[in-house]
């Protein structure tokens, strides 16, 4: 049994609650009120008896693929051409079409390395989410490659590239209506990217809230972590490279014409850390593979986060290990708050049984569901009829 520990500043930002006639709350008030998976008697996470530590949960979750309806989530695809040339599908759930004129609140996601769409973390929160009773949208950003997509420029995408993310968020918000909330969710490589950007952007970011899932937050010491072990080593890294190099392979012809690889080297590579110093760094215009990482790393970015961004994080993932967590500059900023539980693994946190669930779905969507309920454009007109017709 797993406890929920909260880390965050002294004194929590206040936001404002359009849709609750501006109430003003302290963001750590605010979670303690809409949160019980996170705040409260209930706030435990109690581990599948049989997958009771970090490396049982991470192998589990590479092949979990359980959820009652999850084949009844489906997306709509739209391929978005950036201004380099690149290629990135936007999953759609559900539907793509006619939304200029609706403000349904959108949930916009980012998966881990060489994920996408149709990875059951992602399913399982979304048939929560997008479904009666809450009937909200979300779009998944699938990578450069990613998803059955193709790559269409010399380039891949990387842990610090924030580039895409960009062009993807001005592109849902033209095809949405005005004012839609939107609310950003990283997994893993994907949330890294997501802090990172909003490191970058500060209050400029069209998101109203955020949450930073397994996230890595320092990419040198999770490789260094990761290499320290047999099984990092051998097991973690090498499926990883191998997936990248999966990715690569289909598209080495038109990644060539970068002219800064040799895909000799790439192909050659056993681990990540090869990988990158073959591939990303080179792509990417860095010197070396530590300056790569370095600059990549969302820790040193999450201290001009400007939205309420919660974190979660398992103390015993084998990936984004514990001592990556940037703890301090996690309670410098009053717009961060981290959940951690001393279990759960990389993605994993699974419950129950016969047929294990993600636990950490439940705590995501209520988060989500919170901050969607106070920035809802149809919520905040109702609070406003209401306050004409009966001003008492």
């Amino acid at each position: 049994m797993s406890k929920v520990k909260l880390f965050h500043n002294d004194h929590p930002v206040n936001i404002s609650l359009p849709a609750a006639g501006n109430r003003t709350v302290s963001l750590i008030d605010y979670i303690a009120e809409n949160c019980p998976s996170l705040v409260g008697p209930n706030a435990i996470f109690k581990s599948t008896p049989y997958l009771l530590n970090g490396h049982l949960q991470t192998a589990y979750a590479a092949y979990y693929n359980h959820y009652p309806t999850a084949n009844e989530v489906q997306y709509e695809r739209e391929l978005l051409t950036t201004s380099d040339g690149g290629t990135i599908a936007l999953d759609w759930c559900s539907k793509k079409d006619g939304l200029e004129n609706d403000t349904t609140p959108t949930l916009v996601v980012l998966h881990g390395l060489t994920g996408g769409s149709h990875e059951s973390y992602i399913r399982g929160l979304l048939e929560v989410l997008c479904y009666p009773p809450f009937n909200y949208r979300a779009v998944v950003l699938n990578s450069r490659g990613c998803a059955n997509s193709e790559i269409t420029s010399p380039q891949m995408y990387s842990g610090g590239y924030t580039e895409d993310l960009r062009a993807a968020l001005i592109h849902i918000q033209k095809r949405l209506g005005p004012k839609t909330p939107l609310i950003g969710i990283g997994f893993s490589l994907g949330s890294n990217i997501l802090v990172k950007y909003l490191g970058e952007e500060g209050d400029k970011t069209p998101f109203k809230a955020a949450i930073s899932v397994a996230n890595p937050f320092d990419f040198r010491l999770s490789m260094d972590r990761l290499c320290e072990t047999y099984i990092g080593r051998y097991v973690y890294s090498s499926v990883m490279t191998k997936n990248l190099k999966a990715t690569a392979a289909r598209h080495l012809d038109i990644l060539s014409k970068n002219g800064t690889i040799n895909p000799t080297e790439v192909m050659a590579a056993r681990n990540i850390r090869e990988f990158d110093n073959a591939c990303t760094r080179k792509m990417f215009g860095y010197t070396t593979v530590n300056n790569y990482y370095r600059d990549a790393s969302s820790c040193r970015f999450i201290e001009h986060v400007k939205i309420p961004l919660l974190c979660m994080n398992a103390l015993d993932d084998p990936i984004a290990p514990v001592q990556s967590i940037p703890y301090d500059e996690i309670k410098v900023n009053p717009y961060v708050v981290l959940a951690t539980t001393d279990r759960g693994g990389h993605i994993g946190w699974f419950e129950g049984f016969r047929y294990p669930t993600r636990w950490v779905i439940k705590p995501l969507a209520e988060f989500i569901v919170a901050m969607f309920k106070a920035h809802d454009v149809k919520e905040i007109k109702r609070t406003d009829h209401k306050q004409e017709i009966d001003p008492n």
